[in-house]
């Protein structure tokens, strides 16, 4: 059956969501120690219960979940398939990663993609050079919104904006590095919109914060400890409803959202929020209407 790729707006009503493989985590510990990256392992039976539960969560509210195709061994994870692609109006994005070891990541998506449309070229390519990853990358209110961080770079952007410019604005905000003392990684771990006109941001992680991110967004500010908590890094399944973690640091934030009239799904997450991704990274919409 032929489907047609749609995202325009970050909080439109999620129909179909690819999320991240549990299975296979970690699984051999010689290519974990040739990667050679400071990460926290949860155990397999952790992450099945944690994945299980957002599945579920999704599920119930109507929206049909996808896995990525396990790839092998020698991939550290398939967790945060976020970073990967994205879709922009009627077309897929693949994104150039950073991270050498994750660029395999890819192919685990090619057979739920297959038979999905959209305007033509159905999915774009970057050039090599011009580095791009999902969690950088927002699509809202006509606005296409990039991080230029630790794995987007000004190639990139410029490349989406010469892609994209005839039909939506492409704005560019600078994400703040480790050198500056913070350890935001992405976007989508700083900024997020939620419901109609709402949004989470954590200020101190960019610089300098768009204009109209406070004139169109009714903005709920995150201190340092809940964007470390990965507060910010919610997921949408509609205007009106929203997936957070079910962490202490978390707490007064999903009370904020609440307030907005916007339903809050809390689900126990610790596993992926302990490898640097939560329920956005851990999903990548295919089709929102």
């Amino acid at each position: 059956m032929k489907r047609t790729f749609s995202q325009f707006n970050e909080t439109d009503t999620l129909k179909t969501v690819i999320i991240g493989r549990w299975e296979g985590f970690h699984e051999d510990e010689t290519y974990s120690n040739v990667l050679n990256e400071k990460r926290e392992n949860p155990s397999s039976d952790q992450l099945k219960w944690e994945f299980e539960a957002f599945q579920k969560a999704l599920e119930e509210n109507g929206v049909e979940v996808l896995i990525p195709d396990y790839i092998g061994k020698f991939l550290y994870d398939q967790l945060t398939p976020r970073d990967v692609a994205t879709v922009i109006g009627n077309q897929m994005v693949f994104c150039n990663m950073s991270k050498r070891r994750r660029k395999y990541e890819i192919a685990g998506i090619f057979s739920l993609i297959r038979d999905f449309t959209g305007d033509e070229p159905v999915v774009l390519i970057p050039p090599v050079d011009c580095l791009l990853e999902g969690g950088d990358i927002m699509v809202d209110k006509g606005r296409i919104i990039i991080g230029l961080s630790q794995r987007t770079n000004i190639k990139g952007y410029e490349w989406m904006l010469k892609t994209f410019t005839d039909r939506m604005k492409v704005i560019p905000v600078y994400i703040t590095d480790k050198k500056k003392n913070e350890s935001v990684l992405h976007l989508d771990c700083t900024f997020n919109p939620v419901g109609e006109n709402s949004a989470l941001i954590y200020e101190e992680g960019m610089k300098p914060i768009p204009d109209f991110f406070e004139k169109e967004y009714d903005l709920i500010r995150v201190n340092k400890e809940e964007q470390q908590a990965l507060a910010t890094n919610v997921f949408s399944i509609s205007k009106d409803l929203v997936i957070a973690r079910d962490h202490p640091q978390s707490k007064r934030v999903v009370e904020e959202i609440s307030k907005r009239g916007i339903d809050v799904i809390e689900i126990p997450f610790d596993g992926a929020p302990a490898t640097g991704g939560s329920f956005r990274c851990c999903t990548l919409p295919l089709i929102r209407e």
